[in-house]
């Protein structure tokens, strides 16, 4: 049965999609079976792990759309870079139909268990399926909310990514309906010489910390992804930074990454 882990926070350009890009090719390296499921209709996910194609004969769109009549089976591609498959990973992708057929959807009965039914019927198929959420709380959000396990929460150099977190945290905790939701935060394109800005994010999350409390499932990660010009210069053309500079510093940290978070799967599954 696959882990279900959605990388999700309000603010746009935080490093959502880079971080499911990473993690998925790293644990694809691995050998994990992985689905990377694209949820936002900028379609950026799908670009680069498709090796960087636009059009695709179905997306998530369809199964938002016809959810009764799609099978997801038929929605997932075999991930690609450099004009080779990538082993083990595997993508839904997305398009900008999707916003279309997201405001439809909003008549639907169940709604927002849509991706939770359709995940169910590959979920055996898979170690862990990764979620690329929209920067929002928009109903892909909500499904995302409810289809999975464990969420990742990227937190870049600008203040403004953790503006609105209460409210992503409130809304991760009443769709959940549980105080003790497992989510974990982390930074992301740490710039060692922007100090301001790390101490402002640093107290930022000491009080995302005490929030959590003592109790709770989510905390603070340890790994920390610094700023390199490799990681832009890899979704550019279309390649996860792992294969496109395998010694680059931020390689390396996606590694960490992906090993601590592998560490919370664990933890979830006992």
């Amino acid at each position: 049965m696959a882990t279900k882990l959605a990388v999700i926070n309000q603010k746009g350009g935080c490093g959502k999609t880079t971080t499911v890009i990473n993690l998925a090719a790293r644990y694809a390296e691995q050998g994990k079976r992985v689905l990377a499921f694209d949820l936002d209709p900028q379609g950026n996910l799908s670009t680069v792990l498709s090796g960087g194609k636009y059009d695709f004969s179905m997306t998530v769109a369809d199964l938002f759309d016809k959810p009764k009549r799609v099978n997801i089976q038929d929605a997932i591609i075999q991930a690609e870079a450099n004009k080779e498959p990538i082993p083990n990973l595997f993508l839904v992708p997305a398009d900008i139909r999707l916003s279309r057929v997201i405001e439809q959807s909003l008549t639907q009965i169940h709604r927002e268990r849509i991706l939770m039914r359709h995940l169910a019927k590959v979920d055996d198929q898979y170690d862990l399926i990764i979620l690329d959420c929209p920067p929002n709380l928009s109903l892909t959000s909500t499904n995302a909310m409810m289809a999975a396990d464990l969420f990742l929460i990227p937190v870049d150099g600008g203040s403004f990514s953790l503006n609105g977190l209460a409210d992503l945290l409130d809304a991760l905790e009443e769709v959940k309906e549980s105080p003790n939701v497992p989510y974990y935060a982390f930074r992301n394109e740490r710039a060692k010489q922007n100090k301001l800005i790390n101490d402002f994010l640093d107290s930022q999350l000491d009080a995302l910390r005490d929030r959590i409390g003592p109790h709770g499932k989510g905390g603070i990660l340890t790994s920390c992804i610094r700023r390199e010009e490799a990681i832009g210069q890899a979704s550019v053309t279309s390649v996860p930074l792992t294969f496109y500079r395998p010694g680059a510093l931020a390689t390396m940290d996606y590694k960490e990454l992906a090993a601590e978070v592998m560490n919370k799967v664990n933890e979830l599954q006992r």
